[in-house]
């Protein structure tokens, strides 16, 4: 039997004792989260049971299972609403208050997370158990943190000095009853970064490569938390902490780059080989026709049968990406150019309206429809970071070498030193970034990062307009004092 808890707009300090549902939606409860709280971490099962619903929150459709990958290409220039459905419209529109809003989801899993990592000195369960949950939960939090961080505050070396209100609250401890209930400040920018990166090196440190419980890349490895560190050092700007990073993940061998031949068929795999952390949904866990990655990418049901309508098709490629990716259209015939990364954007069914060229890299894991697992971090991005951290620093030639693997395997021609340097090599990794990571939910934080404008249509949006940063849930400041609402808001 199938519970749901539906709660309203509510503190993060009232959400946090909600260990079995989040705010403004009705989530299911899975009978392996029905935990009696009072014994919850002290038998290996239980532990387990509790981390499963740390990562429980991520498959949510307001962070991994849709909002997190798709709200960021609408806010940015990768994508284009259709309004078949009138979702991601506003996004794509970039209106008042439509935004990401995964604020009140992130810290129910904060607050798991933290219950946990509490309860482990004292649990039962064998020390190298202890250890492996402990690294997973300090990668987790540290992933949820950035991720607020990413919608909710500005980058440190891209920064509207007159419009910044600083990070977001940092709890660190578990609530699990009315009387530990804080109403805590935003921390500054630094601070939450600070945390972010205490984390994940607690993470690398508890964590390894080969556990043969909690097997990478759908649980949390010292690879996984390695990229993801690195991750955050590209966008915070620490170039040469970025680097070694990426060098490390790399090393780990959580995740197989692969080759032009191999790289459509990885995105048709029940879980895709480049993957060095990827959320695993179940048969029971689909998403739905509503807001599933794949009705909001594509009207399509299968690969190349546009006979069959499936999804909406919410979002497609702008113009520009169509462009960046060698893609033209003249009425019905697609062309492509030499990428191979084309390949997966194709012409959809008129079941919805006027066909549309759509991304398919979500479309139904194993021939079921709104079933796909979302690689959230993948090796692809090791490189890039590396050429992005190796230009920072001055090392031209390398940065090339990186590049030129990401260009090579999609099928283009490597470029030269003389073809590419100063402004312009810089200029190739961001594009490169931007086709091979899009519909991925990279872009808008990309520009972002940067301190760059969004040029679209209708509009451009200048970084510094305020709605580059999400509205903070309005019950949230009415509950919390303590807490300012983000500028323009």
């Amino acid at each position: 039997m199938k519970k749901y808890i539906s709660t309203t707009k509510i503190s993060i300090a009232l959400s946090a004792l909600l260990t079995l549902g989040a705010c403004e939606q009705n989530l299911e409860v899975k009978p392996r989260l029905a935990v009696d709280l009072a014994s919850a971490y002290n038998s290996p099962e239980a532990l387990n049971a509790a981390l499963n619903g740390v990562y429980d929150v991520l498959q949510g459709s307001d962070i991994y299972g849709r909002d997190l990958l798709a709200v960021p290409e609408a806010l940015a220039d990768n994508g284009r609403a259709t309004n078949k459905s009138g979702r991601l419209l506003p996004e794509s529109q970039n209106q008042p208050g439509s935004h990401l809003a995964n604020w009140g989801s992130s810290y129910v899993a904060i607050n798991r997370a933290n219950l946990i990592l509490r309860a482990l000195p004292t649990s039962t369960a064998p020390q190298a158990t202890k250890d492996a949950i402990e690294g997973q939960c300090l990668f987790l939090r540290g992933l949820v943190y950035f991720d607020l961080m990413k919608v909710y505050a500005y980058f440190p070396r891209a920064v509207v000095a007159s419009q910044n209100i600083g990070g977001v609250p940092l709890l660190l401890d578990g609530v699990d009853d009315l009387t530990k209930v804080t109403f805590p400040a935003r921390a500054t920018i630094d601070e939450c970064y600070a945390q972010i990166a205490k984390d994940l090196d607690g993470a690398i440190a508890k964590l390894t490569n080969n556990n043969t419980t909690y097997r990478a890349p759908f649980f949390a490895s010292k690879g996984a938390a390695q990229a993801l560190a690195a991750r955050v050092a590209l966008y915070t700007g620490r170039w040469a902490d970025a680097l070694r990073l990426a060098n490390d993940a790399i090393a780990s061998g959580v995740g197989r780059f692969q080759t032009n031949a191999q790289y459509l068929a990885a995105w048709r795999a029940a879980s895709h080989p480049e993957s060095m952390f990827e959320l695993s949904y179940q048969t029971n866990e689909n998403i739905g026709v509503n807001v599933s990655l794949q009705t909001s990418f594509t009207t399509l049901r299968d690969p190349g049968n546009r006979a069959v309508t499936a999804g909406f098709g919410d979002l497609v490629p702008t113009a520009t990406l169509l462009t960046d990716l060698g893609i033209t259209r003249t009425g019905d015939v697609v062309t492509r150019g030499a990428d191979v990364r084309a390949l997966l954007y194709e012409l959809g069914t008129t079941g919805r309206g006027p066909a549309e060229v759509e991304c398919t890299k979500f479309i139904g894991r194993s021939a079921t429809v709104n079933l796909d697992n979302v690689p959230v971090i993948r090796i692809s991005e090791m490189y890039l970071i590396r050429a992005e951290a190796n230009y920072e620093l001055g090392n031209a030639a390398a940065a090339l070498t990186d590049l030129n693997a990401i260009r090579t395997r999609a099928g283009l021609t490597a470029a030269t030193a003389t073809e590419l340097s100063g402004a312009a090599l810089l200029n190739e990794i961001m594009r490169q970034r931007r086709i091979e990571f899009a519909f991925e939910g990279h872009r808008f934080f990309d520009l972002k990062r940067r301190g760059l404008d969004i040029t679209k249509s209708p509009r451009n949006i200048a970084f510094t307009d305020f709605l580059l940063l999400a509205r903070i849930p309005t019950g949230e400041i009415s509950l919390n004092p303590s807490l300012k609402q983000n500028f323009g808001y």
